[in-house]
């Protein structure tokens, strides 16, 4: 058992994907398969199971994931002090993100940033914006990308660096098609695909619908999926519609295998911010990285802006 088997782990539980833990640490999905194959042989018993939204923990994985999280502190921590002692300094980045920036804007653009800094070593936690917002408070992030507007926590400074388009996306079928648009009643009508009820996404929309005398609860919705990937895939399988972050649909729109329909006079984009600490000025690397995500190039290049 090695500290990398940990930090595969850790990261599959976290992200709930074996495709995406595969990306976000630049490994093949067969490798770290593998990995998690090893574990489960050692313990002789299952630490995932599959799920409709990928992956979860079982009750001897909670307990892995458990000890595994202090085991990864304590080295990162032996690390830091031993690289201390040999006056090499190597800096730890803990980065919280969104389901949408940490899936499919920061991987990339993070090892560009190592590239350019072999020092640090950046661990990304993606999650909801509630627990990136409470771990920064608890100091156990120092950085965290929220998607969502109208944020406010007196102990957290907000800057919003761009913002992420939202869109219809429909089945790639005869009737979507050839059809230029669609209009809130008639969205009302069609089989509908949600998030669950606790998602800050499914809340936004609905404040939007409400302009227009409608709640979110008169969509005819006929599943909840806590999983953009998989709510992706119900459309194309020809479930339903839903709507969902531009960068979850980008190479499927560009594919031909999902429909994008605008809704007549309804546009959604919402804010992408930073946030840190009040009051805390970051140092080092942690404020290298933190001028690089504010660095237009960067916001640029993954169409935040």
């Amino acid at each position: 058992m090695n500290v990398e088997q940990f930090e595969i782990f850790r990261t599959i539980a976290q992200v709930k994907s074996f495709t995406k833990a595969a990306k976000i640490l630049n490994f093949t999905q067969p490798a770290i398969s593998s990995q998690i194959k090893i574990l489960e042989q050692h313990y002789n018993i299952p630490l995932f199971e599959r799920c409709n939204n990928g992956v979860k923990l079982t009750e001897a994985g909670k307990k892995f994931y458990e000890y595994g999280d202090k085991i990864l502190a304590l080295y990162e921590q032996m690390e830091n002090d031993i690289a201390g002692l040999a006056g090499f300094n190597r800096e730890h980045i803990n980065v919280g993100a969104g389901y949408t920036v940490g899936n499919y804007y920061l991987p990339n653009s993070i090892m560009a940033f190592k590239d350019k800094n072999p020092s640090a070593y950046v661990r990304l936690n993606i999650s909801d914006s509630q627990q990136i917002i409470s771990e920064l408070r608890d100091r156990y992030l120092d950085i965290g990308i929220v998607e969502g507007n109208a944020f406010y926590d007196r102990d957290l400074d907000f800057c919003k660096i761009g913002h992420s388009e939202l869109v219809l996306i429909t089945p790639a079928t005869d009737k979507w098609l050839t059809k230029k648009s669609i209009t809130i009643q008639e969205v009302l009508t069609e089989p509908f695909i949600s998030r669950e009820d606790e998602s800050i996404l499914r809340n936004y929309i609905n404040n939007h619908l409400k302009t227009y005398a409608v709640n979110y609860d008169d969509l005819n919705i006929i599943m909840e999926i806590t999983n953009f990937e998989a709510i992706k895939h119900a459309v194309i399988n020809n479930k339903g519609i839903s709507i969902v972050p531009y960068p979850v649909v980008e190479n499927d729109l560009h594919q031909g295998s999902i429909c994008r329909v605008p809704i007549e006079g309804f546009q959604l984009s919402w804010d992408i911010n930073i946030i840190c600490r009040a009051n805390e000025s970051l140092t080092g690397l942690k404020k290298e990285f933190l001028d690089y995500l504010t660095h237009a190039p960067w916001l640029i290049e993954n169409g935040i802006q």
